[in-house]
């Protein structure tokens, strides 16, 4: 049996309230975060494996005490290879390098805009951080699993051997193992419930989502960063002065029912099931809406995301390619290519199962299986009625259409 302790930025059987979630940031920033580890947690359920999912942060204090407890540590990442990081590489590589336990990174990327550029003056210091970060990795492993070929290049760059930076994509794709459930209607219209997320930091957005209220009376923001969480529940406006983009509570998206931000993954999926279609700028947005059957476009905004879709052949368009006032949500849908994304998707888990077998680690899809007894687990801790896994603005119906139309004009450039 092997002990394997997973990063998780907070369990999955360990609910939590909305209040616990944003006073001790439960999500790590995004709730997007929390759609790779979930996924990471139902893939390494294996009969014969004992999985410990918890933040490492505690743990990686006493290096010596995961050497005795565990025989592998599983990191999933995302863009991990960024200045803002520079202070958790450097402490995470301090505690690697006193492991003597296997080290496997799932899916870790590095960031830049579209065109793969990163600010000359963050560029040495993240370099320095990233080499120091992977040698410890690969000093416990055979490889290191990457989002896509810009992060590949990246670490080759960087003097690494090509043979030991394998390109597995990310872990919440896999959700399902080789199967993708996509379900695609025969088009999108304006009147279907479509879904919406959006970077607030992202300033074509503002023109995105001024648009789409106009267009879509069922229109739903799915909110995921934790800014805009204390939004919803304190009503604390995020920075910025862009009136178009949802950055305070008397935005028309955070109108009643038109905002939710969900708690959890299975929660998450079952609204998504709800929708027709889902847009924006979210990468893990976008995904967790494919594993849920409803199709999604990305709207791509820098390397990270860019990277995960062209690898997954995820539909996307970039925004610095797109007109704003141009796009069309039927226009979105009619113009992806789901072949590809749905056609390729069983050889891409086959690459993914066996970048595992190389690191000696089971999964939950084989002839033992293992996601059931997860799958039911998280089902028993779905009942528990002391946790609501969705936060609405002002729970309520969307107001009427036309209402809301005159609050955008009223309120937008």
């Amino acid at each position: 049996m092997a002990r394997i302790l997973l990063k998780v930025h907070h369990p999955t059987r360990e609910p939590a309230d909305a209040a616990t979630v944003l006073s001790r940031n439960l999500i790590g920033n995004n709730v997007g975060n929390l759609a790779f580890s979930y996924a990471a947690e139902r893939l390494l359920t294996h009969p014969g494996d004992e999985v410990t999912a918890a933040p490492t942060g505690p743990w990686f204090a006493d290096p010596a005490r995961v050497n005795r407890e565990f025989d592998h540590v599983v990191f999933p990442l995302a863009n991990h290879f960024r200045a803002s990081n520079l202070k958790a590489l450097e402490r995470q590589s301090a505690a690697i390098e006193q492991l003597t336990t296997g080290f496997t990174v799932l899916g870790v990327g590095a960031q830049a805009d579209l065109d793969g550029n990163a600010p000359q003056d963050e560029r040495d210091a993240v370099d320095r951080a990233t080499r120091r970060f992977v040698r410890a990795v690969l000093d416990r492993g055979p490889s290191i699993g990457v989002r896509g070929d810009f992060t590949r290049e990246y670490l080759v760059g960087l003097g690494f051997d090509e043979d030991r930076v394998d390109v597995i994509g990310c872990p919440s794709m896999f959700l399902h193992g080789p199967e993708l459930p996509l379900r695609l209607p025969a088009s999108v219209e304006p009147g279907d419930p479509i879904a919406i997320t959006i970077s607030p930091y992202v300033r074509e957005m503002g023109d995105v989502l001024s648009r789409s209220l106009r267009r879509h009376r069922r229109l739903t923001y799915i909110g995921q960063d934790v800014n805009t969480l204390r939004l919803l529940v304190r009503g604390t406006p995020l920075s910025g002065d862009d009136q178009r983009l949802p950055l305070s509570p008397e935005h028309p998206v955070f109108a009643p029912g038109r905002t939710v931000f969900p708690l959890s993954i299975p929660a998450w999926q079952d609204f998504l099931r709800t929708q027709r279609f889902t847009f924006g700028t979210r990468i893990h947005g976008t995904i967790v809406s494919l594993v849920s059957g409803t199709p999604a476009v990305l709207l791509a905004h820098d390397s990270r995301t860019l990277e995960l879709a062209r690898y997954h052949r995820i539909p996307f368009v970039r925004l610095d390619e797109a007109d704003p006032q141009q796009l069309s949500v039927p226009d979105l849908f009619a113009e992806a290519d789901w072949a590809a994304l749905t056609g390729g998707h069983r050889e891409r888990w086959d690459t993914y199962a066996t970048f595992l077998d190389r690191h000696g680690l089971k999964h939950g899809f084989g002839p033992e299986g293992g996601v059931e007894t997860f799958d039911a687990a998280v089902a028993a801790v779905a009942q528990d009625p002391g946790f609501p896994p969705v936060v609405q603005s002002n729970a309520g119906p969307p107001p009427p259409l036309r209402r809301l139309a005159r609050a955008v004009r009223r309120r937008l450039p």
